[in-house]
């Protein structure tokens, strides 16, 4: 019985002994961490699209709050489109849980005096976040091209009925 105790103990040196020798050199011996896959960075600039979509409605509502029923729906989407994209990054740099990562605001372009106008600016900004999601679609697998093509329609059918003569549901 002594024997096998000792054999033990030898085992459980020798395997520990690399351990130990690695952890003097602290989190340096671990090496550096893999860079992030190709969906990362996709998700990541969706993420920003749809951060930038949610200021310019911001915009737009604060210096035209008599907008607020028409634009206020599609500004809630574009809020979940946001919280469906977090959902799908995870990220060690993000400060809380997925999905409540602190965004910096982006710039957003002055708001056109005229509600036209600024539903015209909000057209053509849905517009354009729409194809640039289009053009992600083939470089990312299926889960996320599908996730990206339904944010891409829904904001295309913003666009439309952001247009002359249009209302919002």
């Amino acid at each position: 019985m002594r024997q096998e105790a000792t054999r033990r103990g030898v085992l459980a040196a020798a395997v520990s002994l690399p351990l130990l020798a690695a952890g003097c050199k602290g989190v340096g011996a671990l090496g550096n961490p893999p860079p992030p896959l190709p969906d990362v960075a996709v998700v990541r600039d969706a993420i920003e699209g749809e951060t930038l979509m949610i200021s310019r409605y911001d915009a737009v509502l604060a210096a035209m709050p008599a907008l607020a029923g028409s634009l206020h729906p599609l500004l809630l989407q574009h809020r979940e489109h946001l919280a469906r994209l977090r959902a799908r990054l995870i990220d060690a740099r993000a400060s809380g849980p997925p999905g409540h990562r602190a965004t910096a605001s982006p710039a957003v372009a002055h708001v056109p005096g005229t509600a036209a106008a600024a539903r015209a600016y909000l057209q053509h900004a849905e517009q354009a976040a729409a194809a640039a999601l289009l053009g992600k679609l083939t470089a990312t697998p299926p889960s996320l091209a599908q996730l990206l093509a339904s944010i891409a329609a829904s904001e295309a059918t913003h666009a439309l009925l952001l247009g002359p003569g249009r209302q919002t549901v």
